[in-house]
């Protein structure tokens, strides 16, 4: 795939709203002063954004088959996080921590969003894998829908799967509150990535975007800080549509103030390393060390990107290489020709 530019920055502002949640947590024992200093959730938000923007986009230019994006996602993720979960249990002895074996199976089977954390917790040091369990469900799904599917009914799909989910968060508020780390009361904002990646195949579409650049991000950003000041359990759908339409302007106009911010180095490299950030972070901000623990957190998540992360791409592109013959892809596997750059139907 071709690079898109300013997305880096965007994984860098997302990994700082997660980190700076967790540092402040750290610091002030989960007290926060104000509400909207809970600034976590909506990190996230970007993330799913980012991710089913990028899956999607990746999936409709890849005719390789649903093997090879598997074995790329197999040794782009799995590597990391392996080597932190088998890691915790010194940490645990070391800190007298207790690590609980029903929450490691939920982060290795991918269920740990639908594992509860007690309150405050002092030793949740996997609770921060509902978010990736939440993504590796909806790799699971997803591409299979869009594969066999068809690009028309996948958008319906997509619209009418993020709408539903919004509209039962509103009317079943209770439930939804109860259970705001489930799956289905979050993949709305992975949906809405997802729908972004089908309205950018369309020229016409890029070409508005292109037109009215300024009113679409100056009235997106504002609305995004709206919501991050009033929601603080589940980030609301008008704020993934905020953040799917900043992500859609910056990525078209990077010569802009704003792509060039985004395309800063210090806050593209922050972008590059933030999945080994994100993985690692709970382990060193959460007992309590402030400070000390961010100093620490960051050589190790740029030695966990150089010699976990990078090998394990370079080597899932060995294998994917297993799946690239024309002859293994059934006709029915494949999305559709490309041209151009994107994959028409």
């Amino acid at each position: 795939m071709r690079r898109i530019p300013t997305l880096d920055g965007w994984r860098g502002i997302a990994i700082l709203l997660v980190i700076v949640t967790h540092l402040q947590a750290g610091l002030l024992g989960h007290v926060w002063r104000y509400p909207w200093m809970d600034l976590g959730q909506h990190g996230v938000g970007i993330f799913f954004v980012l991710s089913g923007y990028l899956i999607t986009s990746g999936l409709l230019r890849d005719e390789r088959g649903l093997g090879a994006f598997y074995v790329r996602r197999l040794f782009r993720l799995m590597p990391c996080a392996w080597l932190y979960l088998a890691v915790l249990p010194v940490v645990g002895l070391l800190l007298h921590a207790r690590l609980l074996g029903h929450e490691v199976w939920g982060c290795l089977l991918f269920y740990r969003n639908f594992v509860p954390t007690p309150e405050n917790s002092q030793n949740a040091f996997t609770s921060h894998f509902w978010s990736l369990s939440m993504e590796e469900q909806f790799y699971l799904f997803w591409p299979f829908i869009l594969v066999f599917a068809g690009k028309k009914r996948a958008l319906a799909v997509a619209v009418v799967g993020a709408c539903g989910c919004a509209a039962a968060r509103c009317f079943l508020w209770d439930w939804a509150s109860r259970h705001k780390l489930a799956t289905e009361v979050r993949i709305d904002a992975l949906l809405i990535g997802c729908t972004l990646a089908f309205l950018l195949e369309s020229e016409a579409v890029r070409g508005f975007i292109l037109r009215h650049s300024a009113l679409l991000f100056y009235g997106s950003l504002p609305m995004f800080f709206w919501c991050v000041y009033r929601f603080q359990a589940v980030p609301p759908f008008k704020e993934s549509i905020a953040i799917a339409t900043m992500i859609a302007v910056t990525s078209l106009t990077p010569s802009s103030w704003v792509g060039r911010v985004l395309e800063n180095r210090h806050l593209k490299f922050l972008g590059i390393i933030s999945y080994s950030v994100y993985v690692w972070q709970e382990l060193f901000l959460l007992p309590h060390w402030g400070f000390i623990g961010l100093a620490l957190l960051i050589p190790v998540s740029i030695g966990s990107y150089m010699f976990i992360e990078r090998p394990g791409v370079k080597l899932g592109r060995k294998v994917q290489g297993w799946f690239e013959k024309p002859e293994r892809i059934a006709p029915e596997m494949a999305v559709g020709p490309v041209r151009d750059g994107f994959v028409q139907f």
